[in-house]
């Protein structure tokens, strides 16, 4: 503020020097050439002068400028062809993001030649085109695609493993993905969509093998990555009798599983279900007497109700040594539902029929059971107690969660007494 009012004050007093000057003496100054003569004071010359410069410094600058309009005209154009490519690509991803294939596939075609980031308009002209069913157009983009950005293989190839994951060609869309995952090793998206792929295979020996590296990239949660591991070997244990020839031997079933087992994880062989679903896998491969001692082994160890109940289910070359253990587990836990109905199937197996119902009506009184009441209701309908039965079966099934849609019923009417009518014989006629 303070500079401003010393700049006015500077002017000012030039002013007024100059005011009197002019005042004083305006000078005079006498112009000839030829026979042409001008006359003016020295005051205005200096105001001449000062304008004609101002009108010739402007002049010589539009002149220099419009000397070179080929290259003014060039880079307005180039701006305007950069701003409409621009608007268009926009309206483009907006479109396909709304699911409008046709005009999104048009509009980032025709701009992809001119746009600043053509990859972008190509790859989104690749999943319109896809959407719409249309492979060569697809194929066409992903190609165009390259050809402008061969640097983005990776970004291409993704979206490409998608495409051919869609299409239902599985196995070229893992052929995509192994070759993006030797030039990304450690590219998330990547590692994610192989484990999708080997899951959706069921290759679960696959998926297995990339588990180290999901986790070690951090690829999903750990809750996510346990509950996947837990699913891959309990896939792979359900399916190693399935992989074996036909005609492989009991002894051959037996060490392929135990091949098996051995390979999982520390933090998974002392599952329940892990251990359920070995057992069930030694049962499958018909080796009854090694799920029993395995099974045992692991009781011992653990007590669990789903041990129990499936050792319940094992009918092994010695079922009177199972059924003794039963009982020798009951004494020690006699209030165990669980127990109660082991036993009592173990019971049947020995043909101990009234040893297995009071089981079966134990374990009902400690905990009723779905289970226990129709195994209940079949057995005494065998030992021809039909209304025991009957009633055990209406018992399962109020237990059974009811899923049939409500209905309007009527109300409950009481039967009407049926009154007999008395017997009145009519009087015999006395004889004349």
């Amino acid at each position: 503020m303070k500079a401003i009012v010393v700049l006015l004050f500077i002017v000012l007093a030039a002013g007024a020097f100059v005011g009197e000057k002019l005042v004083q003496d305006p000078g005079y100054v006498l112009i000839s050439y030829d026979n042409t003569t001008l006359e003016t004071s020295i005051w205005v010359l200096l105001l001449f002068s000062f304008f004609a410069f101002l009108l010739a410094h402007w002049s010589l600058n539009l002149f220099f400028k419009f000397s070179l309009p080929t290259k003014q005209i060039g880079i307005w154009r180039k701006n305007r062809i950069a701003r409409t490519a621009q608007k268009r690509t926009f309206k483009g991803l907006i479109a396909l993001s709304e699911g409008q294939w046709w005009q999104a596939q048009r509009l980032l075609s025709q701009t992809a030649p001119i746009a600043a980031q053509p990859l972008i308009n190509y790859l989104g002209a690749a999943k319109a085109a896809h959407e719409q069913g249309n492979v060569e157009h697809t194929d066409a983009f992903f190609a165009k695609a390259r050809e402008v950005a061969p640097d983005a293989e990776v970004s291409i190839g993704l979206q490409e493993a998608e495409v051919q994951i869609d299409r239902g060609n599985s196995a070229q869309a893992f052929i995509t993905l192994k070759r993006l995952h030797s030039l990304a090793p450690k590219h998330t998206g990547i590692l994610r969509d192989l484990a999708d792929l080997h899951q959706g295979q069921q290759d679960w020996d696959g998926l297995i093998a990339l588990l180290p590296k999901l986790r070690k990239q951090k690829v999903m949660s750990a809750e996510q990555l346990a509950e996947i591991e837990s699913n891959c070997y309990t896939n792979m244990l359900s399916t190693v009798v399935a992989k074996l020839p036909v005609e492989s031997s009991s002894d051959s079933r037996v060490k392929a599983l135990n091949r098996g087992w051995k390979a999982l994880p520390n933090n998974l062989n002392q599952s329940a279900s892990m251990i359920v679903t070995y057992a069930q896998a030694l049962i499958a491969a018909k080796a009854p007497d090694d799920a029993e001692k395995f099974l045992r082994a692991h009781i011992k160890r653990t007590w669990d109700n789903s041990l129990i109940g499936l050792y319940g289910t094992i009918e092994t070359s010695d079922t009177a040594r199972q059924y003794n253990l039963a009982i020798s587990w009951i004494k020690k836990q006699p209030q165990q539902a669980s127990l109660q109905l082991c036993a009592a199937r173990l019971a049947t197996f020995n043909q101990k029929w009234q040893e297995a119902v009071i089981h079966f009506e134990k374990s009902i009184s400690i905990e009723p059971s779905i289970d226990a009441y129709r195994s209940l209701a079949k057995l005494l309908e065998s030992l021809g107690e039909h209304d025991k039965a009957l009633e055990a079966s209406h018992k399962a099934m109020e237990l059974t969660e009811d899923l049939s849609p409500s209905i309007p019923l009527p109300a409950l009417v009481e039967p009407t007494p049926v009154v007999e009518e008395p017997n009145i014989e009519p009087p015999k006629s006395a004889s004349a």
